[in-house]
């Protein structure tokens, strides 16, 4: 009909409006993580407990007697490096912000240093001084920490985020008691903890990411800083072997890597 436009133009008209337009195509987004299971193992760095530059000593034998004249000890302690692992659970009610509730076995051994300072010292102190100098503890600590995250391209194959939180630790292993031994394998008590604190507070910050390793797993890499306040030997003991006694909150490094299980998410969409 004169007027009307050709059939072969209205039908290309009609398949041209089917046709997204250029930069507009169809995107698949993936999926969000929103509850997660992390195992993670790692490494945590030492700090110097307490140092002690002259302590008079005199070996006493668990009978109470003085087996030599007194001595003078410089003592000191140190939280050596050690591994750590653990065990933790993530839920992201939104796509940035979360909380995280941990569980982690720490080493943190005790190592302990010890030097006579006087010139004719008695057998027994130069013993029990050369077995402790450098001497090991082997202690346990249990972490519970709870933090909030702050993560961000929570869909991406990346995710870097941010870490915060509080917790409480507990030890096996008294900061402040000291114990030597001389060749004989004779015990000498050389600090009393006489109350003995054996849970302290922690304060954490951090900062790692998260990559995709598949729908249902990713690879976690974390640094953060664990602020932990321990007991320490603030001075020289007395006749009573109880020392003066502070405490005081120490830097510990942690450097962790993980997997992390994804038990839900939330699905992406096509736009």
């Amino acid at each position: 009909m004169p007027g009307s436009q050709p059939r072969p133009v209205l039908l290309l008209l009609g398949l041209l409006a089917g046709v997204p337009a250029p930069g507009r195509a169809a995107v698949q987004v993936g999926p969000r993580p929103t509850l997660v299971l992390t195992l993670v193992a790692g490494v945590a760095d030492g700090a110097g407990l307490w140092t002690v530059p002259r302590q008079p000593f005199c070996p006493v034998y668990s009978s109470g007697s003085c087996a030599a004249p007194s001595d003078t000890l410089r003592l000191a302690r140190e939280q050596s490096s050690s591994i750590t692992i653990g065990a933790a659970v993530s839920y992201f009610p939104g796509s940035s912000v979360g909380i995280q509730a941990e569980m982690a076995y720490l080493g943190l051994p005790l190592r302990d240093a010890c030097a006579v300072l006087n010139l004719s010292p008695s057998q027994p102190s130069r013993q029990l001084c050369a077995n402790m100098q450098g001497a090991s503890h082997s202690t346990g600590a249990i972490s519970f920490a709870a933090s909030a995250l702050v993560r961000g391209a929570s869909r991406g194959q990346l995710s870097p985020y941010l870490r915060g939180g509080v917790g409480l630790v507990t030890f096996d292993h008294s900061p402040i008691e000291l114990v030597g031994v001389d060749s004989a394998a004779n015990s000498y008590q050389v600090f009393i903890d006489d109350s003995p604190q054996r849970i302290a507070v922690s304060f954490i910050a951090g900062a790692g990411f998260t990559m995709a390793l598949g729908s249902a797993y990713r690879f976690r890499l974390e640094a953060r800083d664990a602020l932990t306040r321990f007991q320490r030997v603030t001075g020289a003991s007395d006749a009573s072997l109880v020392p003066p006694t502070g405490a005081r909150f120490f830097h510990h490094f942690v450097l962790t890597m993980g997997l992390d299980v994804v038990l839900e998410q939330k699905r992406g969409r096509r736009y």
